[in-house]
């Protein structure tokens, strides 16, 4: 695939993934912290959630704890928002691998 399809792609992600913030943020809370989110802070976050996607599908057993720990290390001002470990988690993970995700926290 061309470097110019995989920005295209990437962009296009890039919107999605504010799209599903807004659709899937709680009502009262105000997800302006996404606004500073630039392509390249959201790439990131989305590797590592594919990263930890591929560790679940592996076998391995995480936390919820490890990933909002991760999430904050990739990109700190997420910190502020409340719940946005479990929001991101939703907007970019399958289904299946959210549910096992936080099933531990249970």
């Amino acid at each position: 695939m061309s470097a110019y399809i995989r920005i295209i792609y990437d962009k296009l992600d890039f919107l999605e993934f504010k799209q599903n913030i807004l659709f899937l943020k709680q009502p009262q809370h105000k997800a302006s912290v996404f606004n500073e989110l630039s392509l390249d802070d959201f790439l990131k976050i989305r590797d590592f959630t594919r990263d930890v996607e591929e560790k679940i599908n592996d076998g391995k057993v995480l936390s919820f704890e490890d990933y909002e720990k991760g999430l904050f290390e990739v990109w700190p001002p997420i910190r502020s928002y409340p719940a946005s470990s479990t929001l991101i988690a939703k907007a970019l993970m399958s289904a299946g691998n959210y549910d096992k995700l936080f099933q531990h926290n249970n």
